[in-house]
């Protein structure tokens, strides 16, 4: 598992940082991704 290094600068960018970890992508969308990032 990889992730961004977060920094936030504002009380707003900390907000959306702490939103996006529950961030829930369907099975589908896992998979496009997985597709999309595995290396030929």
């Amino acid at each position: 598992m990889t992730s961004p290094i977060a920094s936030a600068t504002s009380l707003e960018q900390l907000q959306e940082l702490v939103a996006a970890a529950a961030l829930a992508l369907a099975p589908d969308d896992r998979a496009l991704l997985g597709a999309a990032s595995r290396p030929d």
